[in-house]
């Protein structure tokens, strides 16, 4: 790739090859449920992932999620867990499925809004092996 393709973008034949199928397997959506957390309680929400597998075969899948690091939200009561991993198990080609992962406050959580990065991954013959992912972010309203 020279100056001028950096400027003017690849021909389609340059950014294919050598590469593969860079396609995704997945539609993906995140929401929460209820929409907000409240400020200064224990309390919780529920992040919502679905997964469509668009791909004419069956995906092996798992779901991360992440919460920033100085925020007193957690996967967990108290709020020390910052990560979360689902792993979902076989979906056929066309299905939609859904993954629920709880998101608490606790007193000590203040008003903002925060960041939920989600990562859904396509497997290839066990967990270990990743062929390809897609990456989402939603804002988590603590009002």
């Amino acid at each position: 790739m020279g100056f001028w393709d950096s400027i003017l973008g690849e021909s389609k034949e340059e950014s294919n090859a050598g590469q593969g199928n860079k396609q995704t397997p997945f539609m993906v959506s995140v929401s929460f449920t209820p929409l907000r957390l409240s400020p200064h309680k224990s309390n919780s929400v529920d992040l919502i992932v679905k997964v469509k597998n668009i791909s004419p075969e069956p995906q092996l899948v798992s779901v991360d999620a992440l919460l920033p690091k100085g925020v007193m939200l957690g996967f967990d009561k108290p709020g020390i867990n910052k990560g979360a991993e689902k792993k979902v198990g076989e979906i056929k080609a066309g299905e939609t499925t859904q993954v629920s992962i709880p998101i608490w406050a606790n007193n000590q959580t203040s008003e903002g809004q925060h960041t939920v990065s989600v990562t859904i991954y396509s497997h290839y013959m066990g967990y270990n092996k990743v062929v390809s992912y897609v990456k989402k972010t939603a804002s988590l309203r603590v009002a």
